[in-house]
């Protein structure tokens, strides 16, 4: 199992957006900014908003992927880790008038940089690898105006850190475990052109022996005891509203995540991060067209560095896990090609962001982070 997970993943990085997740999954809502909370997409909703593949109609298979080309440049030197694929495939079912099941299972978050190849012993060899896959079977409930979903999760993830600390190599390889969870979501039709819906998700608790307790072991003292292994996946919640005018969708959704309760990322300092989502989409006769935008502050804390405890935790969260990216752009487009079938495409560009911190109290100089991405989304969508 461990090894089909890992193969359905890129050998390399994967380096997510909103902190560690991926803005959205699927074509159309990547296009849209990373909606999904109450807008309709068929399937993929699976994957961001249960209630609603009790919209769907008959049985729709849709496999996607996803082209992540993150940008990582620390002291001026480019992460290795640069070119990764991001799996997804969902499926829903009408079972009758009322009840819908799907299932999902898709590539979900992750992040990482790989400087091994560098001659800058500043950058420590430094190479790490978070990699988070869920599995996820849902039902729901609808009728005319209110859609009920419910989806157990299950979570299998790695996570691998490396660095070579004053010409000692520190890291004992990858660590792998499984978490378990639950997505909860509902949706509720105002007007037949006006829906609001709302999401919950579980933590799921993570551990990942010999790796968060290895690299830190070497910063004992200025740290009283090394940090645990525990990199809780933290709890979500959200708002969304879909409005239909015509042809057009107009889309906004709302989300917090609570990076700073979750275990391990608290010990980092993350805080909670707030997630905005705007998409717009137009759609006639099987075609359409699709804009979003995404902004979500990152969820580092950029501690003054000028003492020792200071520095560390700077070094773990802008060297080797810098999450640090906040605006994406995106645009999309679909046709049907057959009754039956349909293809989509969507681009999510998000600028570079550039961050310099305080690594003195290390005797070290400071460390500047550029972060940038670029992704292409591709989906085959098959109903019958």
């Amino acid at each position: 199992m461990k090894r089909i997970t890992l193969l359905a993943i890129s050998a390399s990085m994967l380096l997510a957006t909103n902190g560690d997740n991926l803005t959205a999954l699927g074509a159309k809502a990547r296009a849209m900014g990373g909606v999904g909370i109450a807008t309709f997409f068929g399937a993929e909703n699976t994957l961001s908003n249960p209630a609603l593949i009790g919209k769907s109609k008959g049985t729709e298979i849709d496999f996607g992927a996803t082209l992540f080309m993150p940008d990582v440049k620390a002291r001026g030197e480019k992460s290795s880790a640069d070119t990764n694929v991001i799996p997804e495939i969902s499926i829903s079912q009408k079972i009758n008038e009322n009840w819908s099941f799907g299932i999902g299972m898709f590539g979900s978050a992750g992040m990482g940089v790989d400087y091994r190849g560098s001659s800058n012993p500043l950058l420590m060899q430094a190479r790490t690898n978070l990699l988070l896959m869920k599995f996820a079977p849902a039902i729901a409930y609808s009728n005319d105006k209110l859609s009920i979903g419910f989806a157990p999760v299950l979570q299998y993830g790695s996570l691998d850190i490396s660095y070579n600390n004053s010409g000692t190599q520190v890291g004992k390889g990858s660590s792998d475990d499984f978490g378990f969870g639950f997505e909860t979501g509902a949706t509720y039709d105002i007007t037949n052109d006006f829906r609001v819906g709302l999401i919950y998700k579980s933590s799921i608790k993570m551990k990942y022996e010999r790796t968060l307790s290895i690299a830190s072991q070497p910063f004992v003292p200025p740290f009283s005891s090394a940090f645990a292994d525990d990199l809780e996946q933290p709890a979500e919640y959200g708002i969304g509203t879909s409005y239909n005018y015509g042809n057009f969708n107009f889309s906004f959704d709302y989300k917090k995540v609570k990076w700073a309760s979750a275990k391990g990322y608290k010990d980092f300092g993350w805080k909670d991060q707030d997630i905005y989502a705007l998409g717009a989409k137009y759609e006639q006769a099987g075609t359409w067209y699709a804009i979003g935008y995404n902004y979500a502050k990152n969820p580092l804390t950029n501690y003054a560095g000028t003492t020792p405890k200071g520095a560390v935790l700077n070094l773990f969260n802008y060297l080797m896990f810098p999450a640090t990216e906040e605006t994406h752009y995106s645009v999309g487009a679909g046709t049907k090609i057959t009754k039956n079938l349909s293809l989509g495409a969507s681009l999510v560009y998000a600028p570079k962001k550039s961050i310099t911190t305080n690594l003195s109290g290390m005797g070290i100089p400071s460390l500047k982070v550029d972060h940038s991405e670029t992704s292409l989304t591709f989906s085959l969508k098959y109903n019958f």
